[in-house]
């Protein structure tokens, strides 16, 4: 029997893609569909979007006077954005002596021509939050990037913080969550104005906090409330039993891919928090688990019972509103950067595929192509 991957890859590759809608500078292009899918929970059925110079201009019923519509099969959805990965990083991105890098610039290990960053694309993942490599506890500054365009979006988004056992070690100090919690305690009090941690306490600067057991979550929810943090939770697979306090502290949740056979503490999670209105998001963690762990992580959860809408919307809107970036990406609304996918069928359904994915208006993958990242680039 084929598991569902497997499955899910075999229907991809059963039929061609359609020919992609090319675009140029200065032209304005209406592209309709079965559905548009606007990021927030909306649908535009049967839905018109149009584009000129890689901004939405509009999604509707129709386009305006005078400009022609192409049709197209499928569903269009934004981009989606995988909130952490370190792919193509390689050892600029790794320090393993130090565990208080706070300056570190993580956008400087970004390789825009790394030929993993093709997978994630063929996801129709256009956009990631590039994070420091695992181990310390102020690893740096995070930055989003799009491996569909090649370029950095946003240097410094938020300073990542690592806060759990990950970042404890024998041989270099602190070895303890007591030492741990000291050490930031004393960099929160003492750094200068304009610091990553004095931007951080002032609710200028956002923070990543990586923690994973049910502990480790309530030490970091507890340090944020002290300091006055903003930001999101990387890990917390079981949140859902924390859905209260989570809410209270206003904090987001990043859930990390899950393996195969591994508990549902995800998908009743995502549902709890879902429920609560607690925001959540998806990290991709391509390197690891592959380009495709995060869509089937969220279709899990779709199967498991979350609202198709919500799980997109993790992917897309939440994830931008997570990253402070929600009005340039995230949803296909007027104004915002056009990074959109044609699917062949649902977003969230895995036996539907990437026909086509567009970052800035431009086609960069197209189903079947032997250089999809490549593709009008």
């Amino acid at each position: 029997m084929l598991t569902l991957p497997i499955l899910a890859s075999a229907l991809a590759l059963a039929a061609p893609a359609p020919e992609p809608v090319v675009t140029t500078a200065g032209d304005t292009v209406a592209i309709r569909a079965t559905k548009v899918h606007i990021g927030d929970g909306r649908v535009v059925e049967n839905g018109v979007l149009v584009i000129q110079d890689g901004v939405v201009q509009s999604v509707g019923a129709s386009a305006p006077e005078g400009v022609s519509v192409t049709e197209v099969e499928g569903e269009i959805a934004p981009g989606f954005i995988a909130m952490r990965d370190a792919t193509g990083a390689g050892s600029e991105n790794n320090e393993t002596t130090r565990k208080f890098t706070p300056t570190a610039d993580v956008s400087r290990a970004f390789d825009p021509h790394h030929p993993a960053w093709a997978h994630l694309v063929s996801q129709g993942i256009t956009t990631v939050v590039m994070t420091p490599a695992a181990g310390r506890i102020a690893g740096g500054l995070d930055a989003i990037v799009s491996p569909a365009s090649g370029e950095i979006v946003l240097r410094g988004v938020a300073l990542h913080l690592g806060l759990s056992s990950r970042s404890l070690s024998s041989s270099i100090e602190p070895t303890s969550y007591a030492g741990l919690y000291a050490h930031l305690e004393k960099h929160f009090a003492d750094d200068a104005e304009g610091s990553p941690f004095a931007r951080a306490k002032l609710g200028s600067l956002r923070v990543m906090m990586e923690a994973y057991s049910k502990s480790e979550v309530v030490r970091a929810v507890a340090f944020a409330k002290a300091h006055g943090l903003k930001g999101a939770i990387i890990g917390a697979s079981k949140a859902g039993d924390q859905v209260e306090v989570l809410k209270a502290s206003g904090l987001g949740i990043v859930f990390e891919p899950m393996a195969a056979g591994a508990r549902a503490d995800v998908v009743t999670s995502a549902i709890a928090l879902s429920d609560a209105g607690v925001a959540f998001a998806f990290a991709s963690d391509a390197g690891s688990r592959g380009a495709s762990a995060m869509r089937m992580t969220a279709a899990a959860c779709v199967r498991g019972g979350l609202d198709a809408k919500v799980a997109l919307s993790a992917m897309t809107k939440a994830a931008a509103d997570m990253l402070g970036v929600s009005k340039t990406h995230g949803t296909l609304e007027a104004g915002k950067v056009a990074d959109f996918v044609v699917w062949s069928g649902a977003p969230t359904d895995l036996t539907s595929r990437a026909n086509h994915v567009y970052a800035g208006g431009k086609l960069v993958h197209e189903a079947g192509s032997h250089s999809s990242h490549q593709v009008n680039r």
